[in-house]
């Protein structure tokens, strides 16, 4: 996720770059002065737009109340892992009190990605698998491997109904695996009874996907309605196949 305030500071210092460059220079001016001066502020918009992801995501690590560091236990479902406890820090539930991390005395953490709905790899009581399930835990399997350090961010909203967790999933480069999940078509936004905060971005990043066909768009309408031309493809023949061996 793009980060306002960085991307503002780096238009800024751009405009001054340029600026400086259409100065008419005098012949007092000292040339390996200026010079340096534009250099170096060449070098700081660079590390801005480069660096943008990283730096947000150190910003909210370490001057945010919504922010913890953990690392990987499982991976469960496109848009479900288990993390270890992160290092005791007291988080803000909307409507509730400050909530410690170890209040419910629990050794791991089930997470949800909030806002990132991914099929089903596989059949429950109450579900069956889904086309695209096996695909998106794969990704997120071969993303988020066991022990791998990441850092939840959260929002107004700390829980699900199912009393779950609901994080943004930030990668060390920096990276909003739910972002990417949706981006690259492994999952559809999921409708809370909330507002989130990257719902809009979310929102824009879902349609591209959907209009190139990414991913579970390349065999869905729209969450849970398959096209019609999917249904004659040799995946959707395997899946029926796994569907029927587990009835």
């Amino acid at each position: 996720m793009k980060c306002v305030f960085l991307t503002k500071l780096s238009k800024s210092v751009l405009f001054y770059l340029l600026l400086l460059i259409t100065i008419k220079m005098e012949e007092s001016i000292n040339y390996v002065l200026y010079g340096g001066i534009l250099a170096a502020l060449l070098v700081v918009v660079i590390i801005l737009f480069v660096l943008q992801k990283q730096i947000m995501l150190f910003l909210m690590t370490n001057f945010s109340d919504k922010a913890v560091k953990t690392t990987i236990v499982e991976v469960l479902e496109g848009d479900t892992i288990i993390v270890e406890i992160p290092k005791d820090k007291n988080l803000q539930n909307k409507n509730s009190k400050s909530l410690s991390v170890n209040a419910k005395n629990e050794t791991t953490w089930t997470v949800r990605l909030i806002g990132v709905d991914t099929p089903e790899s596989r059949a429950s009581l109450y579900i069956d698998e889904a086309p695209f399930g096996k695909e998106s835990l794969a990704y997120v399997t071969e993303r988020l491997t066991k022990n791998k350090n990441i850092t939840l961010v959260f929002d107004e909203q700390l829980f699900d109904k199912f009393d779950k967790y609901l994080a943004y999933v930030y990668l060390p480069s920096g990276e909003c695996l739910n972002a990417t999940l949706l981006k690259e078509g492994y999952g559809w936004i999921r409708n809370h009874a909330f507002d989130i905060k990257f719902e809009k971005e979310f929102e824009k990043l879902q349609e591209k996907a959907r209009v190139k066909q990414k991913g579970v768009w390349n065999m869905y309408v729209t969450k849970g309605i398959l096209r019609e031309e999917y249904k004659t493809t040799e995946h959707y023949q395997e899946y029926q196949k796994r569907v029927e061996e587990n009835e």
